[in-house]
This record gives structure tokens, sequence and C-alpha cells, in this order.
């Protein structure tokens, strides 16, 4: 957990929007893939990742996570294609 000279958590980016979580919890359903095997690759708890999809939790363990499961580069490049705006 990243931590600022105070002792805050240091943000780690905006949250995600609702649109954005639902999209990735299809693209997961789509393949199969469960809120356990993205908490286990982003070595968290499985409680975590809907809390993360609803947008009321940020973590970038979780955003590495989501996009590795995936098949994405980058957590940006899971956004793009969440909002039609992928490279083609």
């Amino acid at each position: 957990m990243a931590r600022t000279p105070s002792g805050r958590r240091r943000l780690v980016g905006k949250p995600i929007t609702r649109r954005t979580g639902c999209w990735i919890k299809y693209q997961l359903d789509l393949r199969s893939l469960t809120y356990r095997t993205v908490a286990e690759k982003a070595n968290v708890t499985e409680s975590m990742i809907p809390h993360f999809l609803a947008g009321r939790k940020n973590s970038a363990k979780v955003r590495t996570a989501v996009a590795e499961v995936l098949g994405y580069p980058s957590f940006d490049a899971v956004v793009a294609a969440s909002s039609g705006k992928e490279a083609v």
C-alpha cells in the first residue's frame, strides 16, 4: 500500500465508473473468470473485487490483476475498451 510521508494512503487514480465496472464484470463472465481468480492474482481478499468494480474501492494491485486476467497490456487499455475507444 502506497503511503505519503504523513502516513496517509496515496490515491492510485480515480475510481472506475459503474459502467466500466459492469463491463469488466461482463468480460470476466464471458471468459468464465471469477472474482477469486482476480483476487488471487492481486493478492487481495475476494470481497475487495465487487467493491472495486462498483467504484467504492481503488487498488493498483486490482487494476493490474484485472488487466492481466482479461489479457490487456494495462488497465488504461481495459478502460479504453470498455468505452469503445480501443485501438484496432
